[in-house]
């Protein structure tokens, strides 16, 4: 981009409008570091799709990793949400696993919301 002629090679700056400061910071940190410090959910879910976005393999992959060892009944079906949305059957199947381990997801508020609201994805994991 800053080879042809488009703005970015005018203004010298790329401006990401879809990722937060935040997200940015800690994925730039993990590009020249590799570590993810003081990683949460919300930051986890944000930089997965970021690395998806971006082609970041390995920090798609550690933020894969983080969010499956953090699995709860409580975010189990906004994280297969997620992974539906970035069609990626690896954590899809890692959380129909978790599903089948953990029953009482079934009888969270989180699971009759998530029936309601996403009657294609309920039956593809039917």
């Amino acid at each position: 981009m800053f080879h042809n002629d488009m703005k970015e090679k005018h203004s010298e700056c790329v401006d990401i409008e879809d990722l937060d400061d935040d997200t940015v910071k800690r994925m730039l940190l993990y590009m020249y570091t590799g570590t993810l410090p003081d990683l949460q959910w919300d930051s986890a879910c944000n930089l997965y799709t970021a690395a998806d976005k971006y082609e970041i393999l390995s920090l798609k992959s550690d933020c894969t990793s983080f969010l499956m060892d953090t699995l709860t009944l409580d975010n189990a079906c906004d994280l297969l949400i997620l992974a539906d949305r970035h069609q990626d059957k690896y954590l899809k199947s890692g959380i129909q696993n978790y599903f089948s381990i953990n029953r009482g997801i079934f009888n969270t508020n989180e699971w009759k919301c998530f029936m309601q609201t996403n009657a294609q994805l309920l039956r593809e994991l039917l």
